[in-house]
């Protein structure tokens, strides 16, 4: 196998994928780093602080491995978020320990599905290396996340089916069918996926909860007010397909925000944090929808993709109105150019 120099690497430019998979890298974390810092000042459980300061330093690693990249390629680095203005560390937390642990949770496994995109679009051996490190490091942050919260009682485990004691073949198309009269229970793929949806949108309402606590403009909190009643319809419409098949729904954690109204971060972070929350939803619903078999489940999917996404293009237009919507890498429209001339 051929190893390149260094020299070498850096006259093969990034393709689109890498600068694409590097910046919304860069943009998450420089926000991670943000919301984790504020978690950090105000958790109480030791335990917990010393997962929240781990995943700081993760995030702190790949902002900085990512910025030497973008300047050896004179390629400009984003704005993303700072402490500085984005954070105030000094107000009360908005969310319990227990709830941070929950976060750190979805961050790992997060983290886990993104790299792992990352590092099968790059083909630059400096770029693989950056992304097999941050598998790695997703990896090893689900472990002592899951260590914490089996320890503490927290982890929130998948409904176990029985076992099965010898292979079958489907001999029938009802199989597939969903709509009249008496639905089959659901396979495994199925209830997994509407557990992952579930346990998801139970998050996502949390945060929209405790962010419309906090936000001034009225136009953001009414955002936030709007995510937070999608999110509780969307639980419903998940929920009733596994109480269906007799396997238990998982909690909701509407008791783990707290009643404060003063807001720790910026309304450019919230927005930011919600919009991409939304984006990920979107992304699981689709390929939950390719992994459900019964007709009634992908039509629930077709729903909840087409109003989680006018719920996130809400958000953008919020967020490109108050000038916060940093414009992501984009082809260069050679037909303006031609035009200007």
């Amino acid at each position: 196998m051929r190893c390149f120099t260094l020299d070498q690497r850096r006259n093969i430019k990034l393709t689109s994928s890498e600068i694409a998979t590097l910046w919304t890298t860069y943009m998450s974390d420089s926000a991670s780093i943000c919301i984790l810092s504020h978690f950090f000042e105000t958790v109480e459980d030791q335990i917990i602080k010393d997962e929240i300061s781990f995943a700081i330093n993760v995030s702190k690693s790949h902002i900085n491995n990512i910025s030497k990249i973008f300047n050896q390629e004179n390629y400009h680095v984003p704005i993303g978020f700072d402490k500085n203005n984005d954070v105030n560390n000094h107000a009360p937390r908005i969310f319990s320990d227990s709830f941070y642990l929950y976060f750190l949770r979805n961050m790992a496994a997060g983290g886990l599905a993104n790299y792992a995109m990352a590092l099968n679009l790059s083909t630059r051996k400096d770029i693989i290396d950056v992304f097999s490190e941050c598998v790695k490091q997703s990896v090893d942050m689900k472990k002592r996340i899951t260590d914490v919260m089996l320890h503490k009682g927290l982890y929130i485990k998948p409904p176990y089916l029985d076992y099965i004691e010898k292979p079958s073949f489907v001999d029938n198309e009802s199989f597939l069918r969903g709509w009249f009269g008496q639905r089959r229970t659901l396979t495994s793929q199925e209830a997994s996926h509407l557990y992952l949806n579930l346990y998801n949108n139970a998050l996502g309402k949390a945060i929209v909860m405790g962010f419309g606590q906090v936000a001034k403009t009225e136009e953001i909190r009414n955002f936030f007010k709007k995510g937070n009643e999608i999110a509780t319809k969307f639980i419903d419409i998940l929920s009733t397909p596994l109480t269906e098949s007799d396997l238990p729904v998982p909690m909701t954690w509407d008791t783990e925000v707290m009643n404060t109204t003063t807001p720790p971060y910026s309304e450019k972070l919230m927005m930011f944090l919600v919009g991409a929350i939304s984006g990920i939803a979107i992304a699981d619903y689709g390929a939950s929808l390719s992994l459900s078999l019964r007709h009634d489940l992908a039509q629930k999917y077709l729903k909840l993709i087409t109003e989680a996404g006018s719920y996130a293009e809400d958000g953008a237009s919020i967020m490109i109105k108050n000038g916060w919507f940093e414009r992501p890498p984009q082809a260069i429209d050679r037909r303006a150019i031609s035009n200007s001339n």
